[in-house]
């Protein structure tokens, strides 16, 4: 069985404000995209890593991380679109044909447990596809117009989705392309399979498993290198 990582790194991360792409701010002085890298290089699982980056930065990506680091299991660096979702489908497309589960995971998720990855690889190959997600904690109101509550939302219901999506290959790609064939526009690739019939496995994520976006998310995360925090869900 071939298992592949599929690394989505070619977003700029405006809401940083800062001088260089998101993937390549350090912390600690280790770029954020390599610390993602890193996980997946030690998950014995994962046999090929890819990873979708701009086309101006293939090259800085190349130096000063996969040769920096020496990450082995590295196989391609592939030119990033518009969009992540422009993004993941230039990535699908270039994988082996042979290719059997890849594994979704944003660049700007540094701090995925292996457990997670294990986690969802084991139930997109029993279950076809599997998410990482987080079950809301707080009360959840629809708004209408003006911004008065429309309704409450059951909040055991709702879930917050995180990366990695694994999924069999077979079924991941195929719904990329209807896709892209009927211009349906996501978020994010469960909600591609979703809507082709699919059924997808929700896996407990982890509350240290955020997104970077702002500075804000910079002082997170390295508070949570620092302290080893560690958050585990019980249903």
């Amino acid at each position: 069985m071939k298992i592949v990582a599929l690394i989505a790194a070619a977003g700029k991360g405006k809401r940083m404000n800062a001088r260089i792409s998101k993937p390549f701010i350090p912390i600690f002085g280790k770029p954020i995209l390599a610390y993602t890298i890193e996980k997946f290089e030690k998950c014995k699982l994962i046999d090929k890593i890819y990873i979708t980056v701009s086309p101006e930065e293939k090259e800085l990506c190349r130096k000063n991380i996969i040769l920096k680091y020496n990450f082995s299991k590295v196989k391609d660096l592939i030119d990033g679109g518009e969009t992540r979702q422009d993004s993941i489908y230039n990535g699908l497309k270039a994988l082996d044909k042979d290719t059997d589960i890849v594994v979704i995971h944003d660049g700007a998720r540094p701090l995925v447990e292996e457990t997670i990855i294990r986690d969802s690889i084991e139930n997109a190959q029993k279950h076809g596809a599997a998410i990482a997600a987080i079950p809301i904690k707080d009360t959840v109101k629809k708004s209408g117009n003006n911004f008065f509550i429309n309704r409450t939302l059951n909040r055991e219901e709702i879930w917050r989705a995180q990366t990695p999506q694994t999924f069999k290959y077979d079924i991941i790609l195929p719904a990329y392309c209807q896709a892209y064939e009927k211009k349906y526009l996501t978020t994010d690739d469960a909600a591609t399979v979703e809507r082709y019939g699919y059924k997808v496995k929700l896996i407990i994520g982890s509350e240290e498993n955020i997104k970077i976006t702002t500075p804000f998310d910079i002082i997170v995360a390295e508070n949570f290198l620092k302290k080893g925090f560690r958050f585990n869900f019980k249903l």
